[in-house]
């Protein structure tokens, strides 16, 4: 994606020291210090900053952050990496609103507030997050209050695009009531683990549904500025489920499977990967029906611990993996709506730019 730069020597919040790019030695702030160069844009009292790659960079004895990044990477594609134990790194977006990874230490609110001026943190991590890497929130919180930041959150599951569609109101509410907060040269933290994912989803789920930019330039910006994946389709269907509410719709699938297979499961559609549901067989078939609101969903089976998928249904590719999907279109009436909502460009009416506006402020 991007040409090597060189590396230098930088010393992270820790003391140890470490190889880091030349273009992340200009624009990359670690911790409670910075380690960067010019800035790129001004705006008032605060500078942005442009990052090209984040933590292509490994440390003895960080086998949580190396097991952490092979997930990430298996489950959102890409090679983007996360060293927890460099500390906290981050991005300026917009003049009001940074997007970065979990705060560690309450040292880590108070420079945030000294020399950002962040006036709000929004965390979307979940308590299971936090506890892998050994996080204690309560400094964080202690910090916070002392530095006069406020601290919401809205709880996400990592790594999970469905559960993110689900939770997007009022991840985009809550950042919009965080950037509310702020005064003149203040501005708003939003933040998940790694801030590769859920936090650059939200952050753009507030520019596409409250500041009125296509989907596509908000997601050009942020990630021209932070290099990360966010998921852009959980997005689009968020979109549809304000405008047109969780209607359900009966499904049916299923696969021929093995005559000695003894279980066949379904992972994905609106259950997440991590929590597939058991198929019932019905003469050489093994099927699974479930009630789904509208959208496009992936899912792939099990077979006797195996995954697979059906070549006889849909096949998408979704960063390297081959997913079968199936499309539910929430009732003949809102298809054509549905269907443009769902293309690329997903551009919004007024009439529903209005309604997005009401339904996000009866979430703040």
């Amino acid at each position: 994606m991007d040409r090597e730069m060189g590396v230098v020597e930088a010393t992270t919040k820790s003391g140890v020291k470490a190889k880091v790019s030349r273009c992340q030695a200009s624009s990359v702030r670690v911790g409670s210090s910075a380690v960067m160069g010019r800035p790129c844009a001004s705006h008032g009292r605060h500078a942005e900053f442009r990052r090209r790659r984040i933590l292509p960079i490994s440390f003895a004895g960080s086998s949580s952050s190396e097991e952490y990044s092979e997930v990430m990477q298996a489950k959102m594609g890409g090679s983007l990496t996360y060293v927890h134990e460099r500390g906290i790194n981050y991005t300026r977006i917009l003049p009001n609103l940074i997007v970065g990874s979990c705060l560690q230490t309450g040292a880590d609110a108070k420079a945030l507030r000294r020399d950002e001026k962040v006036k709000a943190v929004l965390c979307l991590q979940q308590d299971s997050d936090m506890d892998y890497f050994h996080l204690d929130l309560d400094p964080v919180l202690e910090g916070c209050k002392s530095a006069g930041i406020d601290h919401l959150r809205c709880r996400v599951n990592d790594f999970d695009p469905y559960d993110l569609r689900l939770k997007l109101p009022q991840g985009v509410a809550a950042l919009h009531k965080a950037v509310s907060s702020c005064g003149e040269g203040e501005c708003a933290y939003v933040h998940c683990t790694a801030g590769l994912g859920r936090a650059p989803g939200v952050a753009i789920g507030y520019m596409y549904w409250v500041l009125g930019m296509p989907l596509l330039d908000a997601h050009r910006l942020l990630t021209s500025k932070r290099p990360c994946n966010p998921k852009v389709n959980s997005i689009r269907q968020a979109t549809c489920d304000l405008l047109f509410g969780l209607e359900r719709s009966r499904v049916k699938i299923g696969m021929k499977a093995p005559v000695n297979a003894k279980e066949v499961l379904v992972a994905g559609l609106d259950m997440g990967w991590d929590n597939p549901a058991e198929c019932k067989r019905e003469l050489d078939r093994f099927v699974l029906e479930r009630d789904l609101p509208g959208g496009r969903f992936q899912y792939k089976y099990i077979v006797d611990g195996r995954w697979t998928f059906n070549a006889d249904a849909p096949l998408c590719d979704d960063n390297g993996n081959s997913n079968n999907y199936i499309d539910v279109s929430g009732g003949e009436n809102d298809y054509l709506v549905r269907k443009r909502l769902l293309s690329e460009e997903a551009t919004l009416t007024q009439v529903e730019k209005d309604i997005l506006s009401k339904e996000l402020q009866r979430r703040m």
